[in-house]
């Protein structure tokens, strides 16, 4: 499946139908309350209906009462392909890529709520360093928007825009095509965004 296929089976950015609740899983270290955790693993489990944006909305609500970086996994099928991304709370920005289907994975996660992922964080202790050293960096990026407009989504990258898109992975996944296509991020580089 190609990028945009995977983008597309995630939604379109409408609203669910009558307001669906996203449903979260908890992995990593997190879920088992290690001290200083360093991040949290999150797993959205997107239904028929159910949108990206939604997801990451609510993900975001949480940022700064965790102050821990978030990591987001959304997926319809364990077994396809799948889109992860970070969400750095201290400048509201995601960044997204591509990752491999792991079958099975599912198994053993446990439903949780946003609440309780908050409860946890604070009960483990402060922001500990960044496990992953191949973090993309957040400062490294040009500034973007990602945006619901009249006739679906945009963004905006340093005075340019482009749209209307389906969904805000979609708009993303194009900025990011054109800040590389203008040098202004690497060839391997992630564009993190804000969502508005």
């Amino acid at each position: 499946m190609t990028a945009v296929g995977i983008l597309r089976a995630h939604g379109g950015g409408h609203d669910g139908p009558g307001g669906i609740a996203v449903k979260f899983y908890l992995f990593g270290s997190l879920s088992g309350q290690k001290r200083r955790a360093r991040d949290i693993d999150l797993v959205v489990e997107l239904d028929d209906g159910e949108e990206v944006d939604t997801a990451m909305a609510a993900v975001a609500s949480i940022g700064p009462r965790v102050r821990k970086p978030i990591e987001l996994w959304l997926s319809h099928n364990e077994s396809q392909p799948n889109l992860a991304g970070n969400y750095d709370f201290r400048s509201g920005r995601w960044a997204f890529w591509r990752r491999p289907g792991l079958p099975g994975f599912f198994r053993g996660l446990e439903p949780v709520s946003l609440d309780h992922v908050v409860r946890l964080a604070l009960a483990v202790g402060p922001y500990g360093p960044n496990r992953r050293g191949g973090s993309p960096e957040v400062g490294a990026s040009p500034d973007c928007t990602v945006e619901r407009g009249p006739d679906g989504w945009g963004y905006r990258l340093k005075g340019a825009a482009g749209g209307p898109y389906e969904g805000p992975l979609e708009a993303a996944a194009a900025a990011e095509a054109a800040a590389k296509a203008s040098g202004q991020l690497g060839p391997i580089a992630v564009l993190w965004f804000s969502l508005r």
